[in-house]
């Protein structure tokens, strides 16, 4: 993904204009995975599970929030992909 797809996807993301992306901005980030994977979006409680891991990964600076900077290295690094692969409870 080109590094000026990803500043569009970014502030598509970025529905509250805070240059940062948030839990609620991540979990869409997510559903976007999602249809363009599997077509289908996964149950609330998988759905918070994932966001929370993806959050987690994505705020590598640990400051709350995921800047552009963090987006585009992980992008960059592992393509647009999460880890859809959990267990069900």
């Amino acid at each position: 993904m080109a590094t000026e797809d990803i500043k569009k996807l970014f502030l598509q993301l970025d529905t509250d204009g805070s240059k940062a992306l948030h839990r609620t901005e991540i979990m869409e980030l997510l559903g976007l995975i999602e249809d363009m994977t599997t077509g289908e979006r996964s149950s609330e409680e998988v759905r918070s599970y994932i966001t929370d891991y993806l959050f987690n990964t994505l705020d590598s600076d640990k400051n709350g929030n995921v800047d552009l900077a963090e987006l585009e290295e992980y992008i960059s690094t592992y393509g647009l992909v999460a880890n859809l692969n959990v267990a069900q409870i």
